[in-house]
């Protein structure tokens, strides 16, 4: 499967509408995709409703964009962010600009509830 960036912009902001599997064989071209729409905008949202699947590789694309953005200036929000990935960033010390949703909205999604200790 392949990996596609979207991107619906206005004079100062974009959204990036990512979509498809962000893995070792997309994630060169999709962080070059992001990198050079934060080149362009002041304020940037990621949205990764439609993707599938992202491993470490598309995990460092995203991070790649962060910091492309923060050298830049640029505002940064990644949203919509996929269960499987939002159960890893809940695991893993990061500083990625996320907007995770409430653990209950989970459950509301249609996804499992998350089980503490």
């Amino acid at each position: 499967m392949s990996a596609h960036v979207l991107v619906i912009r206005d004079s100062r902001q974009a959204v990036a509408y990512v979509t498809g599997e962000l893995d070792i064989a997309t994630a060169p071209r999709i962080r070059q995709a992001l990198c050079d729409t934060i080149h362009r905008h002041k304020q940037i949202t990621i949205d990764l409703d439609r993707l599938d699947f992202c491993d470490c590789a598309g995990l460092s694309a995203l991070i790649a964009a962060q910091k492309t953005a923060r050298a830049d200036h640029t505002a940064l929000t990644i949203r919509n962010i996929p269960h499987q990935l939002t159960r890893l960033l809940r695991c893993i010390p990061h500083t990625l600009p996320i907007e995770l949703p409430p653990r209950n909205a989970l459950s509301a999604r249609g996804f499992p509830g998350v089980r503490s200790g």
